[in-house]
């Protein structure tokens, strides 16, 4: 049993989180602003502060967890290219505040980065190419996406360096986490997978930006909050930064391919410009994830795409 503090525990990971965290018997507390969640968790073991994290000490200074586990912060292109200070504020203010409470509290930090940190780096390269931790970043600067990729970069110099103070700590790089009614809080804002949910149950076509040659890879949520549970949990010293993804590639076009076919509503593609800045290609190598917290992806992307539709679309 343990005390953990999640931020933006309200969100779509975290309450997939706070639910298992729960369950195994934790003490959890939840800071969360609400911009793009809603609180729907209650347990006898949960508390909840409605606020943003940039004044965590301020508004819960009588907690003291054990560990952290950090992942407020808007993830929705469309929603941050608007507002970029919905995440620059959480990534790096946010992010002083969290590593400063557990200096305080002799507390672990898991800080939840991204793949966009990695920017552009393969988009040459083969499809099958993937990105390992030591590889360089590729970004360029001020345009609409940047400040999602830069604040995430600035909030793991910030945990580095509080790693060289001696702080356990460790920057996790998630590649696109999905599942179940996602961004349900955010409507028009969502990412491709809510946006073919929601055009399937329309029955108009599928958006696609650019040309949908463009490469992801998917992670079911289940998966992800196994391999932050396993880095909550690790004895010893955690990596620096760990890749939390899934290695199976697919284009944009075969993605909604396979989301007309394993539903049988055939409603074609709609294509739309292409987002600025956005890389064509990105895909993990999960081999670090492996080695030290003996974790693999479970759910291939057909259940991944069976389990979202067979809950999401109606009829």
């Amino acid at each position: 049993m343990m005390r953990i503090l999640v931020t933006g525990g309200d969100g779509f990971i975290g309450r997939h989180l706070v639910n298992t965290l729960l369950e195994r018997g934790d003490h959890v507390h939840i800071i969360d602003n609400h911009v793009t969640s809603s609180p729907r968790i209650t347990h006898a073991n949960l508390t909840r502060t409605i606020g943003d994290v940039c004044n965590l000490r301020k508004l819960i200074p009588t907690v003291k967890p054990e560990v952290i586990i950090h992942l407020a912060s808007v993830a929705i292109p469309l929603l941050y290219m608007e507002k970029p200070e919905l995440v620059i504020y959480p990534n790096v203010f946010g992010t002083e505040e969290v590593c400063n409470l557990a200096e305080k509290c002799n507390a672990r930090v898991i800080y939840s980065s991204s793949s966009e940190v990695y920017g552009s780096i393969i988009d040459k390269s083969p499809i099958g190419t993937s990105i390992r931790e030591s590889e360089q970043s590729l970004n360029s600067l001020l345009n609409p996406r940047s400040p999602y990729s830069t604040s995430k970069k600035m909030g793991e110099e910030i945990i580095s360096a509080s790693i060289r103070n001696g702080l356990s700590a460790c920057s996790v790089r998630l590649f696109n986490v999905v599942g179940p009614n996602m961004d349900a809080d955010v409507s028009g804002y969502g990412r491709v997978i809510p946006n073919f949910v929601e055009a399937l149950n329309e029955s108009r076509p599928l958006t696609i930006y650019g040309t949908g040659e463009q490469t992801r890879c998917f992670l079911w949520v289940g998966d992800a909050i196994d391999a932050l549970i396993r880095l909550v949990d690790i004895d010893g010293t955690l990596p620096k930064a760990i890749n939390i993804g899934h290695p199976e590639s697919v284009t944009i076009l075969s993605l909604a391919e396979k989301f007309q076919s394993m539903t049988g509503r055939r409603v074609g593609v709609s294509h739309r410009p292409a987002l600025p800045h956005e890389p064509i290609h990105r895909c993990p190598d999960i081999s670090l994830a492996e080695s030290v917290l003996g974790w693999r992806p479970r759910m291939t992307l057909d259940e991944i795409i069976f389990n979202i539709t067979d809950s999401e679309v109606k009829g």
